[in-house]
């Protein structure tokens, strides 16, 4: 496992530093206050969760890292002989013939310190890219690749650690590809829908990523960032690659784009939290529960718990939050046992409630 100390290249502080599960738990729910100040100050849940005195709900299995970690190296051993065979027999890369560069850390199988270190040889490799440096010619796999994105998207950095890069020199300048490392198997046309897309959602967000960076770097019209990007999956019952290429990522980037628009407004406007104790700032902010939290937030039980005490149709699901609108669940049942309408909004609810009513009882 490498280097275990504390310090820059530790698990704890490459789990803080990686911001791009915490875009993702924003996307996932960004109407709620509390959410959005967990995601812009990295404030764990879990740790609101014990100020508020509720265990913990969400963690990956050590099983599932364990798995994941020695599939990915097993990828990138012998200067990434197996990915780069994959990438070539799928036709991402022209041949198996490509150089290799290896920016991940000690702890994952490589060869830098920290994420500091990481973050500058990233930016030296794509200065040379963007370049005429003849090194820059051949085809290049890149492994932990590490970007800060510009413009306070989330605070204090919001640094991004690519699983895989490609670079290619056509006529035209270089291309990179963005590609994502996952563990589930690939079944053809049957794979985990919901997997897939937060896979491409986690791949677009580094497709935008990039494009900040390079623009940065005034280097955009030498070095261009494809919309077609590539998973990595591993073929059933077998950690053997399988590479689905061709991955169109430009909607996925355009939301990450439109996700980091609105996290630099909120971190604009977002008080720093106390030091002493962070999980207070989130706590004191207004939650706003969904169908969703249930899947990733350590908060869920709790917030229903809130959220079943007013009368939030937002309980039952989003079909019951379309079908009452701003009306609680109290107030539903009322006008389902004949309350009279209050407004013309009551009224609207108490005739789709009648119309319901024959359906209801057929069943």
């Amino acid at each position: 496992m490498g280097d275990s100390r504390a310090g820059a290249g530790s698990t704890a502080e490459v789990e803080h530093r990686d911001t791009r599960r915490r875009f993702e738990q924003w996307a996932r729910n960004p109407q709620c206050e509390a959410n959005v100040v967990s995601a812009v100050h990295g404030i764990k849940m879990k740790d609101v969760v014990k100020l508020e005195g509720f265990p913990p709900t969400f963690g990956q299995s050590p099983f599932a890292i364990a798995r994941g970690q020695a599939f990915e190296r097993g990828l990138f051993a012998d200067r990434a002989t197996k990915m780069r065979e994959a990438l070539a027999k799928a036709n991402v890369l022209p041949s198996v013939e490509a150089a290799f560069v290896d920016f991940r850390l000690r702890q994952n199988g490589g060869p830098l310190a920290n994420l500091d270190e990481a973050r500058g040889q990233t930016t030296d490799l794509l200065r040379t890219v963007g370049s005429d440096d003849p090194a820059a010619q051949a085809p290049m796999v890149v492994a932990g690749a590490t970007i800060v994105v510009p413009g306070g998207v989330m605070l204090p950095e919001a640094l991004l650690v690519l699983d895989v890069l490609v670079c290619l020199r056509t006529d035209a300048g270089t291309t990179l590809r963005v590609g994502e490392v996952k563990t589930y198997p690939d079944r053809g046309g049957y794979t985990d829908s919901a997997e897939l897309a937060t896979t491409r959602a986690q791949a677009g967000v580094y497709v935008h990523g990039l494009r900040l960076v390079l623009g940065e770097l005034g280097v955009t019209g030498r070095v261009q960032v494809s919309s077609l990007g590539f998973l990595v999956l591993t073929k059933p019952g077998f950690n053997i690659a399988k590479v689905r290429p061709n991955e169109d990522l430009e909607f996925q980037a355009r939301r990450a784009e439109r996700g980091f628009a609105r996290l630099r407004a909120a971190a604009a406007l977002t008080p720093p939290p106390d030091k002493n104790n962070p999980a207070e700032a989130v706590q004191r902010t207004a939650i706003h529960y969904g169908e969703a939290c249930v899947q990733f937030c350590d908060r869920a039980v709790s917030c229903h718990r809130r959220a079943l005490e007013s009368g939030d149709p937002a309980v039952l699901g989003d079909d019951t939050v379309r079908f009452l609108g701003d009306i609680s669940l109290y107030r539903a049942v009322e006008l389902l046992r004949g309350g009279l309408p209050a407004n013309a909004t009551e009224e609207d609810l108490a005739r789709r409630l009648r119309e319901a009513e024959p359906t209801r009882r057929a069943q």
